[in-house]
């Protein structure tokens, strides 16, 4: 137990109000950057439909870096990070779309690559309201998705 009023109490201090400033620089850069990302890249569509204040930002977590969501509606959300995996980026950036399976038992996620990816994308899941389809095998339904306790944020 730290003695109240020692200098180990005040560093604990310190320590605890710089994790906090980070974290807080973090989420704005975060919201900043996925703003700035679909404003660049996704001009005609979710530069148009999104506003700067509908991402949320979350700290780096684990060694994963900060990302931001945003709510599309319908149950669909946007997910965005900067990374440096040159594989899934463009220029850093990282645009997940999570929509939810018409099972009602979970989510699939799908990496965004392009406006063009986006659209075709939107034009599969509008017949359906959004939910993404999937088959099913001879024992009835199958679902490889992400549960929904997963993705709550």
């Amino acid at each position: 137990m730290t003695e109240t009023g020692s200098p180990l109490a005040l560093l604990f201090d310190i320590v605890a109000t710089t994790i906090r400033r980070t974290q807080e620089e973090e989420r704005e850069g975060a919201e900043t950057a996925a703003a700035d990302h679909v404003y660049r890249a996704y001009t005609s569509t979710l530069g148009a439909a999104l506003e700067d204040t509908q991402w949320t930002g979350y700290p780096a977590l684990g060694g994963i870096e900060p990302s931001a969501v945003a709510y599309l509606g319908g149950g669909l959300w946007l997910h965005h990070t900067t990374t440096y995996d040159t594989e899934y980026s463009d220029g850093g950036d990282a645009l997940t779309l999570i929509v939810p399976c018409s099972c009602g038992r979970g989510y699939i996620t799908s990496h965004l690559e392009s406006e063009d990816g986006l659209l075709e994308l939107l034009a599969e899941l509008q017949p359906t309201g959004g939910r993404a389809e999937h088959g099913s095998d001879t024992r009835g339904r199958y679902c490889a998705s992400i549960p929904a306790r997963a993705l709550t944020p």
